[in-house]
């Protein structure tokens, strides 16, 4: 048996001065689709994680977490 994904989702945090951490999880289907929800990030959004759920190649469920940290970055190019 082929190891395969079945679901994967985008993990993002904002925080609001109200509610507190804010997390929001956008599912996708494609790496083409991950990619470009990625590009949209909305002010004040961070990606947490990318999590990918699916099976092995024994057919056992399995989860594979990507983390991020966030960093802000003023001045990219020293002007």
């Amino acid at each position: 048996m082929n190891a395969r994904v079945h679901t994967s989702s985008i993990v993002f945090h904002q925080w609001d001065a109200e509610q507190g951490l804010i997390e929001k999880i956008v599912a996708f289907d494609s790496v083409d689709k991950l990619f470009a929800r990625c590009l949209e990030i909305r002010a004040g959004e961070t990606i947490d994680r990318v999590v990918l759920e699916g099976i092995d190649q024994d057919g056992r469920p399995r989860r594979l977490t990507l983390s991020f940290q966030s960093v802000t970055v003023s001045d990219l190019d020293g002007t």
